[in-house]
C-alpha cells in the first residue's frame, strides 16, 4: 500500500511505581496507526483478548528517533533487507543485522518495555513502514504483538510526527520539571544544525555512517561526491557504494561520465528509438502516491512491449536500442552508469563483463533510465530504492513478460520444474531468477 497516512496516539497514564523519572513522567497509553492498520495491535497474554493499544513510557521511543534521526530520514539500505516482490516481508525480516534494527526498528527503543517489530525505512520522498507479528509470545512481556503490514508513508509526513512526538515528550519533560535529559541535548543539537551539516549528516547516514561517529575517516570523500555529482545521481551513490571504495567508485564515474559527454557531442547514430507514444505510459512522477513500484515497472514495460514488440512470447532485442561500452573498475554495487532521457539516444557505461543475461538485465534496467530519468546522468546499482525497484520489474517484464512465460511453459505455473523453467530463461535470454520471479509474482499472485 502507498502513500498511507500515519498517527502516533497517546493519553498519558500514572504510573506511580516507575522509579526512573523520565519514564514515569511519559508514561501513556499509546496506539500507533498507518493507514487503516493498527502496528500496535496485541494480544493480551493475561486475558486473552486484543487491543489496539500498549502501555509503556514515550521516552524511550523519543530518545530512540532523536538518536538516530538522519538513519531515519535517508538512510535506504535497509530496503535490500526486505522482500521486493508482491508479498509484505520476507524472513530476512527476522535476522536483520544488529546495527540495522538498532537505527531503524521502533523494539530497538528497548529499555525492557513491549514495542512492535516495527521497521521505518526512506526511500526518497516515501518512507516505508514493515512491521511483524510476534510468532509466539515472549515470556517477559504481557503482550503478543498480531499484527503484520507493509506500506509508504509520506517522507514529509513521517518527519512531522516523528519531531512532534519529540516535542511532546520534551514539553512533559519540563512540565514535570525533569531536565538534562540525554533526550534533550541531542534534540537541541539537531534543532542547531547549520544546513550545511545536515547535508552532511544526511549523506553520511545513506551511507550507513553514524554521522558523529564511523563517518569522520570518510569526510573527504563524502564531500568530494556532494561536489561532483548531484540530484538522483548522488543520492542513487550513497545509496549503494561501499564507503571503503568511495574514492575508487568516484573516479570510475568521472571517467565513465567523460566518456558519455564524447559520446553526446559525437553525431548520433543510426540506432532505432523507443516511440514517444509508448514513453508517454505511466511516468514515475506521481505514481508512488499511489500505486507499487512493481507495477509501476511492470505497466511501463508493457507499454513498451505493445508499441514495438507486442508479440509476448518473442525475446526483447534490447541491444538494439542501448549503445554501449564497458570501463572496468569502480564498486561492484555500481553496474553501470549512462545518460538520461533529455540528452540523446541511450548510451551507457558497464563496469565490467559479465554473462550475457546479467548484461541483458543491466542494459534494460538502464533503457528505463534512458526513457523516463530526467536526470543527465543515472547510474545502475544495487541499491532497492522505490526507483530501482521500479526499473528492476521494468527489466523483468520487458524481457521475458509473464503472459509470454505463461503460453511458453508446457505446464501450469504452479507445477513447472525448474528444468522447465531455465528452458524458458534460455529462450527469453534472461536468468533463471528472473523467469522465477515472474513466475511467482505475476503468474501466481494473481491467479
Amino acid at each position: 500500500m502507498i502513500g498511507k497516512d500515519l498517527r502516533f496516539n497517546w493519553e498519558w497514564e500514572a504510573a506511580p511505581s516507575v522509579r526512573a523519572p523520565e519514564l514515569r513522567a511519559t508514561w501513556a497509553r499509546i496506539e500507533i496507526q498507518v493507514g487503516a492498520e493498527w502496528v500496535t495491535l496485541v494480544e493480551d497474554r493475561e486475558s486473552g483478548s486484543s487491543r489496539r493499544s500498549i502501555y509503556c513510557p514515550l521516552y524511550p521511543i523519543a530518545e530512540w528517533i532523536a538518536f538516530n534521526w538522519w538513519f531515519l530520514q535517508t538512510d535506504a539500505r535497509p530496503s535490500g533487507f526486505l522482500s521486493q516482490d508482491r508479498s509484505q516481508v520476507n524472513p530476512a525480516f527476522h535476522v536483520l543485522p544488529a546495527a540495522i534494527r538498532e537505527r531503524h526498528s521502533v523494539r530497538a527503543s528497548g529499555d525492557g518495555f513491549a514495542w512492535p517489530d516495527l521497521l521505518i525505512v526512506p526511500d526518497g520522498d516515501q518512507t516505508r513502514f514493515a512491521w511483524e507479528s510476534d510468532r509466539q509470545a515472549i515470556s517477559n512481556r504481557p503482550v503478543r504483538f498480531m499484527g503484520r503490514g507493509d506500506a509508504w508513508v509520506g517522507g514529509d509526513i513521517v518527519r512531522h510526527q516523528l519531531g512532534a512526538l519529540v516535542n511532546s515528550v520534551l514539553t512533559r519533560l519540563s512540565e514535570q520539571g525533569i531536565s538534562g535529559t540525554a533526550l534533550a541535548r541531542e534534540w537541541e543539537a539537531i534543532q542547531q544544525t547549520s544546513q550545511d551539516e545536515a547535508d552532511y549528516c544526511r549523506a553520511a547516514a545513506r551511507l550507513g555512517l553514524d554521522p558523529y561517529g564511523d563517518a569522520e575517516v570518510y569526510e573527504d570523500q563524502i564531500i568530494e561526491a556532494a561536489g561532483t555529482l548531484s540530484d538522483n545521481l548522488l543520492e542513487d551513490f550513497f545509496d549503494a557504494v561501499d564507503p571503503d571504495r568511495m574514492k575508487t567508485a568516484l573516479d570510475w564515474l568521472s571517467r565513465a561520465r567523460r566518456i558519455i559527454e564524447r559520446s553526446a557531442r559525437r553525431l548520433e547514430t543510426a540506432q532505432p528509438e523507443i516511440p514517444l507514444a509508448a514513453k508517454a505510459e505511466m511516468t514515475l512522477e506521481g505514481a508512488s502516491d499511489n500505486v507499487a513500484p512493481w507495477d509501476v515497472g511492470y505497466h511501463q514495460a508493457r507499454s513498451i512491449r505493445d508499441q514495438i514488440a507486442p508479440d509476448k512470447t518473442l525475446p526483447f532485442d534490447v541491444e538494439r536500442y542501448v549503445e554501449t561500452t564497458t570501463r572496468q573498475g569502480g564498486d561492484l554495487s555500481l553496474q553501470a552508469v549512462g545518460r538520461g532521457a533529455s540528452l540523446g539516444s541511450p548510451f551507457v557505461v558497464l563496469g565490467r563483463s559479465g554473462l550475457l543475461t546479467s548484461k541483458r538485465f543491466t542494459l534494460s534496467r538502464a533503457l528505463w533510465h534512458s526513457i523516463w530519468d530526467s536526470s543527465p546522468t543515472f547510474v545502475v546499482s544495487s541499491a532497492h530504492t522505490y526507483r530501482q525497484r521500479v526499473e528492476r520489474a521494468f527489466a523483468a517484464e520487458l524481457l521475458a513478460p509473464a503472459d509470454g512465460i505463461a503460453e511458453i511453459l508446457e505446464s501450469p505455473p504452479a507445477a513447472a520444474t525448474q528444468d522447465e523453467l531455465e528452458k524458458v530463461a534460455r529462450h527469453f535470454g534472461v536468468s533463471s531468477m528472473v523467469i522465477d520471479h515472474q513466475v511467482r509474482n505475476r503468474l501466481l499472485a494473481v491467479a
